[in-house]
Protein backbone atom coordinates (compact mmCIF):
# COMPACT_ATOMS: atom_id res chain seq x y z
CA UNK A 1 0.00 0.00 0.00
CA UNK A 2 1.81 3.42 -0.98
CA UNK A 3 1.79 6.29 1.44
CA UNK A 4 -0.75 8.55 -0.30
CA UNK A 5 -3.44 5.23 0.40
CA UNK A 6 -2.82 4.65 3.78
CA UNK A 7 -2.88 8.36 4.25
CA UNK A 8 -6.22 8.43 2.81
CA UNK A 9 -7.14 5.73 4.89
CA UNK A 10 -5.86 6.91 8.05
CA UNK A 11 -8.32 10.11 7.18
CA UNK A 12 -11.04 7.93 6.78
CA UNK A 13 -11.00 6.19 9.85
CA UNK A 14 -10.61 9.43 11.71
CA UNK A 15 -14.03 10.86 9.91
CA UNK A 16 -15.21 7.96 10.57
CA UNK A 17 -14.52 7.78 14.46
CA UNK A 18 -15.37 11.31 14.93
CA UNK A 19 -19.00 10.73 13.13
CA UNK A 20 -19.71 8.15 15.46
CA UNK A 21 -18.49 9.89 18.68
CA UNK A 22 -20.96 12.97 17.53
CA UNK A 23 -23.66 10.69 17.05
CA UNK A 24 -23.13 8.71 20.29
CA UNK A 25 -23.34 12.38 22.39
CA UNK A 26 -26.35 13.38 20.33
CA UNK A 27 -28.42 9.97 21.22
CA UNK A 28 -26.68 10.51 24.89
CA UNK A 29 -28.24 14.21 25.24
CA UNK A 30 -31.45 12.89 23.48
CA UNK A 31 -31.87 10.57 26.36
CA UNK A 32 -31.19 12.53 29.25
CA UNK A 33 -33.39 15.33 27.98
CA UNK A 34 -36.28 12.77 27.73
CA UNK A 35 -35.36 11.97 31.11
CA UNK A 36 -35.52 14.92 32.64
CA UNK A 37 -38.85 15.79 30.93
CA UNK A 38 -40.06 13.21 32.48
CA UNK A 39 -39.16 13.98 35.71
CA UNK A 40 -40.15 17.67 35.32
CA UNK A 41 -43.30 17.37 33.78
CA UNK A 42 -45.15 14.79 35.22
CA UNK A 43 -48.07 13.35 33.18
CA UNK A 44 -51.80 14.90 35.12
CA UNK A 45 -54.48 13.24 35.75
CA UNK A 46 -57.70 14.00 33.85
CA UNK A 47 -59.99 15.54 35.92
CA UNK A 48 -63.76 16.80 35.70
CA UNK A 49 -65.40 19.84 37.82
CA UNK A 50 -67.67 16.98 39.53
CA UNK A 51 -64.75 15.02 40.29
CA UNK A 52 -63.73 15.66 44.32
CA UNK A 53 -65.80 16.86 47.45
CA UNK A 54 -64.47 19.12 50.29
CA UNK A 55 -62.74 18.83 53.59
CA UNK A 56 -65.15 20.83 55.81
CA UNK A 57 -63.30 19.05 59.15
CA UNK A 58 -60.43 16.91 60.27
CA UNK A 59 -60.28 14.98 63.56
CA UNK A 60 -57.49 15.06 65.67
CA UNK A 61 -55.47 11.64 65.49
CA UNK A 62 -57.39 10.43 62.76
CA UNK A 63 -55.79 8.72 59.31
CA UNK A 64 -56.61 12.26 57.37
CA UNK A 65 -54.56 14.62 60.26
CA UNK A 66 -51.76 11.77 59.59
CA UNK A 67 -51.87 12.42 56.19
CA UNK A 68 -51.87 16.06 56.77
CA UNK A 69 -55.10 16.37 55.14
CA UNK A 70 -56.58 19.86 55.92
CA UNK A 71 -60.10 21.72 55.98
CA UNK A 72 -60.78 23.41 52.35
CA UNK A 73 -58.65 20.38 50.83
CA UNK A 74 -60.34 18.98 47.61
CA UNK A 75 -60.20 14.81 47.77
CA UNK A 76 -60.35 14.35 44.04
CA UNK A 77 -58.99 10.54 43.60
CA UNK A 78 -58.88 7.51 46.08
CA UNK A 79 -56.55 5.15 43.93
CA UNK A 80 -57.33 5.30 40.47
CA UNK A 81 -61.39 5.58 41.68
CA UNK A 82 -62.62 9.23 40.65
CA UNK A 83 -64.15 10.87 43.85
CA UNK A 84 -67.50 12.49 42.60
CA UNK A 85 -69.98 12.47 45.94
CA UNK A 86 -69.25 12.19 49.67
CA UNK A 87 -71.32 8.94 49.40
CA UNK A 88 -68.70 6.88 46.50
CA UNK A 89 -65.63 8.07 49.13
CA UNK A 90 -67.18 6.38 52.35
CA UNK A 91 -68.88 3.79 50.35
CA UNK A 92 -65.16 2.58 48.81
CA UNK A 93 -63.62 3.26 52.30
CA UNK A 94 -66.45 0.90 54.11
CA UNK A 95 -65.43 -2.01 51.80
CA UNK A 96 -61.95 -1.56 52.21
CA UNK A 97 -60.40 -3.73 55.59
CA UNK A 98 -59.13 -2.84 58.42
CA UNK A 99 -55.50 -1.74 57.66
CA UNK A 100 -55.57 -0.93 53.78
CA UNK A 101 -52.77 1.63 52.61
CA UNK A 102 -54.36 3.68 50.02
CA UNK A 103 -52.85 6.94 48.17
CA UNK A 104 -55.41 10.19 48.07
CA UNK A 105 -55.66 12.66 45.46
CA UNK A 106 -55.70 16.00 46.83
CA UNK A 107 -56.44 19.76 45.68
CA UNK A 108 -55.11 22.59 48.24
CA UNK A 109 -56.39 25.92 48.71
CA UNK A 110 -54.01 26.99 46.11
CA UNK A 111 -55.31 24.49 43.47
CA UNK A 112 -52.19 22.55 43.67
CA UNK A 113 -52.82 18.90 43.04
CA UNK A 114 -50.25 16.29 45.80
CA UNK A 115 -50.60 12.42 46.36
CA UNK A 116 -50.59 11.26 49.79
CA UNK A 117 -50.73 8.02 51.59
CA UNK A 118 -53.29 7.30 54.39
CA UNK A 119 -54.43 3.92 56.41
CA UNK A 120 -58.05 2.96 56.89
CA UNK A 121 -59.06 2.65 60.48
CA UNK A 122 -60.79 0.09 61.90
CA UNK A 123 -63.90 1.89 63.46
CA UNK A 124 -65.98 4.77 61.46
CA UNK A 125 -65.35 7.52 60.08
CA UNK A 126 -62.80 5.01 58.51
CA UNK A 127 -60.52 8.34 57.37
CA UNK A 128 -61.36 10.74 59.98
CA UNK A 129 -62.83 13.59 57.91
CA UNK A 130 -65.93 15.07 57.65
CA UNK A 131 -67.29 16.24 54.00
CA UNK A 132 -69.10 17.79 51.55
CA UNK A 133 -69.95 18.14 47.83
CA UNK A 134 -68.05 20.81 45.89
CA UNK A 135 -69.87 24.61 46.19
CA UNK A 136 -71.33 25.51 43.22
CA UNK A 137 -68.82 27.92 41.08
CA UNK A 138 -68.94 31.34 42.56
CA UNK A 139 -71.18 33.53 40.53
CA UNK A 140 -70.59 36.42 37.73
CA UNK A 141 -70.23 40.19 39.40
CA UNK A 142 -73.41 40.72 36.69
CA UNK A 143 -75.53 38.15 38.38
CA UNK A 144 -73.75 38.38 42.59
CA UNK A 145 -75.22 41.51 43.14
CA UNK A 146 -79.06 39.85 41.80
CA UNK A 147 -78.58 36.48 43.79
CA UNK A 148 -77.04 35.91 47.33
CA UNK A 149 -75.72 32.35 47.11
CA UNK A 150 -77.12 29.83 49.84
CA UNK A 151 -74.86 29.19 52.79
CA UNK A 152 -73.03 25.94 53.51
CA UNK A 153 -74.58 24.90 57.04
CA UNK A 154 -71.78 22.53 58.51
CA UNK A 155 -72.72 22.80 62.32
CA UNK A 156 -72.34 19.74 63.79
CA UNK A 157 -75.58 18.38 65.86
CA UNK A 158 -74.26 18.88 69.79
CA UNK A 159 -76.23 16.47 72.51
CA UNK A 160 -77.76 18.73 74.87
CA UNK A 161 -80.20 16.71 76.55
CA UNK A 162 -80.33 12.50 77.13
CA UNK A 163 -83.68 10.79 78.05
CA UNK A 164 -83.20 8.33 80.78
CA UNK A 165 -83.09 4.62 80.53
CA UNK A 166 -83.31 5.23 76.68
CA UNK A 167 -80.75 3.74 74.15
CA UNK A 168 -78.52 6.80 74.37
CA UNK A 169 -78.32 6.98 78.27
CA UNK A 170 -77.70 2.97 78.22
CA UNK A 171 -75.17 3.55 75.86
CA UNK A 172 -73.44 6.61 78.08
CA UNK A 173 -73.82 9.05 75.51
CA UNK A 174 -73.07 12.54 77.25
CA UNK A 175 -74.14 16.50 76.89
CA UNK A 176 -71.65 17.89 74.91
CA UNK A 177 -70.90 14.91 72.23
CA UNK A 178 -70.79 16.05 69.02
CA UNK A 179 -72.05 13.33 66.29
CA UNK A 180 -70.27 13.37 63.45
CA UNK A 181 -71.55 10.61 61.44
CA UNK A 182 -74.13 7.47 61.94
CA UNK A 183 -73.69 3.69 60.37
CA UNK A 184 -70.51 5.65 58.52
CA UNK A 185 -72.34 8.08 56.89
CA UNK A 186 -70.84 11.87 57.51
CA UNK A 187 -73.28 14.27 59.23
CA UNK A 188 -72.66 18.17 58.65
CA UNK A 189 -76.21 19.43 60.68
CA UNK A 190 -78.59 18.60 62.78
CA UNK A 191 -80.82 18.45 59.75
CA UNK A 192 -79.09 15.40 58.46
CA UNK A 193 -79.29 13.65 61.42
CA UNK A 194 -83.08 13.68 61.82
CA UNK A 195 -82.82 12.40 58.26
CA UNK A 196 -80.77 9.50 58.99
CA UNK A 197 -82.88 8.76 61.97
CA UNK A 198 -86.34 8.84 59.85
CA UNK A 199 -85.24 5.64 57.93
CA UNK A 200 -84.10 4.13 60.91
CA UNK A 201 -86.77 0.82 62.63
CA UNK A 202 -86.97 -0.23 66.14
CA UNK A 203 -84.73 -3.01 66.96
CA UNK A 204 -82.30 -1.67 64.55
CA UNK A 205 -78.65 -1.44 65.84
CA UNK A 206 -76.90 1.75 64.61
CA UNK A 207 -73.43 3.23 65.13
CA UNK A 208 -72.63 6.63 65.85
CA UNK A 209 -69.82 8.46 65.40
CA UNK A 210 -68.76 11.29 67.96
CA UNK A 211 -66.20 13.92 69.33
CA UNK A 212 -65.83 13.84 73.07
CA UNK A 213 -63.37 16.66 73.33
CA UNK A 214 -59.86 15.65 71.61
CA UNK A 215 -61.53 11.91 71.61
CA UNK A 216 -62.82 10.27 68.79
CA UNK A 217 -65.34 7.14 69.50
CA UNK A 218 -67.29 5.18 68.44
CA UNK A 219 -70.90 4.45 70.49
CA UNK A 220 -73.29 1.06 68.50
CA UNK A 221 -77.30 1.39 70.07
CA UNK A 222 -79.96 -0.76 69.57
CA UNK A 223 -82.96 1.41 69.08
CA UNK A 224 -86.20 1.13 70.79
CA UNK A 225 -89.76 2.43 69.48
CA UNK A 226 -90.45 6.61 69.23
CA UNK A 227 -93.36 7.18 71.90
CA UNK A 228 -94.50 9.24 69.21
CA UNK A 229 -94.44 7.24 66.21
CA UNK A 230 -93.99 3.45 67.28
CA UNK A 231 -92.97 2.64 63.65
CA UNK A 232 -89.28 4.86 64.32
CA UNK A 233 -86.88 4.33 65.53
CA UNK A 234 -85.99 5.88 69.13
CA UNK A 235 -82.15 6.73 70.39
CA UNK A 236 -83.83 9.47 73.03
CA UNK A 237 -81.20 12.70 72.75
CA UNK A 238 -82.01 15.66 71.95
CA UNK A 239 -79.60 18.23 70.11
CA UNK A 240 -78.08 21.24 68.82
CA UNK A 241 -79.02 23.22 66.43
Amino acid sequence: MSDGQKQALTLALILGFAILLCAGVIAGALFLSGEVKEVTNPAQPTLTPDDGVLITAVLPNSPAAQANLQPGHIIVRLDDQPITSPDLLVLLLANMEAGTEFKLLVRDEAGELRQTTAVRAAEPPYLGVEITELPLQTPSPTTASATAAAPLVTQLPTVSGIVPESPAAEIDLQVGDVITAVDGQAILNGEELLNQMATKAPGETITLTLRRGEETLAKTAVLTSNPDDPQRGFLGIEFQP
